[in-house]
């Protein structure tokens, strides 16, 4: 984005809201990559709809939990502005997002009219500022209704901090664990709250340490090493994978990807 801008929402949605964004590109290139990281979004452009490939054409959506890159292309300018969820936050305003697995929902296919009155309020602000202030009277609204089961909401709040703690050497039985759940109910109700597999968010989670990594390496280390000391199993283990995220292998990956200071870090 040509121009970036980020703000925090109130206090009491923080733990579920990493933040609000907005960014205007006037002069767009001609095709941008979006690559999933494990955490869900709501997404509106103002002005031209975006094509997202294979998918039509999209004025705003709720992304979903993809496992694989994106590309999108847009007819001119690109204005998005939306909120970014933290990876059990959107389960607190939407219901059923395991429905949202591999997909991004467009808006105006949901029956949630609420939702859709958002997107008629954000689509009329004058200004980025006024939409987040339409945006968070939304979410504070919705926080005092939703109903979902906080104990278990606690359970993978503490699972995801182990995996994440423990991510080259996490096994989902030991994930299970520590959020006091068989591996089958754990699996189940990680979807249900995340819209993922506690697979395959290893997995994302994963590509973005290591390529954060490899980034930042300053010790001299190879990507080889590197690999395995994220789990990986090889070097040709973490360029499958990367190909199958990203599209890319992870030479080209390094060559191309532009989202080192992307607040977001969907982009390449």
């Amino acid at each position: 984005m040509i121009e970036f801008h980020t703000l925090l929402p109130h206090i009491s949605l923080r733990p579920y809201i990493k933040m609000y964004f907005w960014g205007r590109d006037a002069n767009p290139p001609e095709v941008q990559r979006i690559v999933p990281n494990g955490e869900m979004g709501l997404w509106f452009y103002r002005g031209n709809k975006v094509e997202y490939g294979g998918k039509g054409e999209v004025q705003s959506c709720l992304s979903g939990q993809p496992v694989s890159f994106l590309d999108i292309s847009s007819r001119g300018e690109i204005e998005i502005v939306g909120a970014h969820f933290t990876v059990l936050g959107a389960c607190l305003f939407f219901r059923n997002i395991n429905g949202a697995f591999g997909e991004f929902i467009n808006i105006t296919d949901s029956d949630d009219r609420e939702l859709k009155d958002l997107e008629e309020q954000v689509a009329l602000a004058k200004s980025y500022a006024d939409c987040w202030t339409v945006m968070e009277a939304f979410f504070l609204k919705r926080l005092t209704t939703t109903d979902v089961d906080i104990l278990n909401l606690r359970r993978l709040h503490r699972a995801i901090s182990y995996g994440q703690r423990h991510l080259a050497e996490a096994r989902i039985d030991d994930i299970a664990m520590e959020a006091c759940l068989s591996r089958r109910h754990f699996g189940r109700l990680f979807s249900e709250l995340v819209g993922l597999s506690p697979k395959d968010f290893l997995r994302l989670r994963r590509y973005h340490k290591t390529l954060s990594d490899i980034k930042t390496n300053r010790s001299g280390m190879s990507i080889t090493e590197i690999a395995w000391r994220n789990g990986y199993y090889d070097f040709s283990h973490l360029s499958s994978d990367f190909r199958k995220i990203s599209g890319y292998s992870p030479s080209c990956l390094l060559h191309v990807s532009e989202n080192d200071h992307d607040e977001i870090g969907w982009r390449i």
